[in-house]
């Protein structure tokens, strides 16, 4: 699967690794990745959603906490989790817990809809000025994983990475 700059494999039955290589410099992706006022500056928001909370502490045994409210004023969506491998500026591993809330409406499965969790390894090289950044999924189970996959959401990670892209250049001055 391609969606754009955005390369989407599944090199495993629990796996999703997703790929997208930017044009700035490692120290400032990372940057972008790991601080809660840039994150909601890029992380995509489906129309009429609205960030609900922002919480970032990255350092082993950090959690984090991200959530949306839908376009009714109520939590859509959280993904929150712990911190378990921090390696500034070249990695970054977390448990992941998603839950859709009841302010997701039907489109999106609603509150009744299955939680996600799964563990989120992300990797940045770097190379004559240009990151290249992994993201590794590993679900639970096959089912988790092919559930994922059907839920289109790469095309969210897709929107979220180019505005990353369009952000990064910014961040520069």
């Amino acid at each position: 699967m391609k969606t754009e700059g955005l390369q989407v494999t599944t090199p495993s039955d629990l796996e999703i690794v997703m790929t997208r290589s930017f044009q700035a410099p490692r120290a400032l992706v990372w940057q972008a990745l790991t601080r809660s006022d840039l994150v909601q500056k890029w992380m995509f928001t489906p129309p009429g959603w609205s960030w609900a909370a922002c919480e970032m502490d990255v350092r082993v045994g950090g959690r984090y906490r991200w959530a949306w409210n839908g376009p009714d004023g109520r939590i859509a969506l959280t993904i929150e989790g712990e911190h378990t491998e921090v390696v500034p500026p070249s990695r970054i591993v977390h448990d992941e817990h998603m839950q859709m809330g009841p302010g997701a409406g039907g489109d999106c499965g609603g509150q009744d809809a299955e939680p996600w969790q799964l563990t989120a390894c992300s990797e940045l090289t770097e190379s004559d000025g240009r990151t290249l950044l992994t993201m590794t999924l590993t679900f639970p189970s096959k089912a988790a994983r092919d559930g994922a996959l059907a839920s289109g959401m790469e095309h969210g990670v897709s929107a979220g990475y180019d505005t990353l892209d369009r952000l990064l250049p910014t961040l520069r001055s």
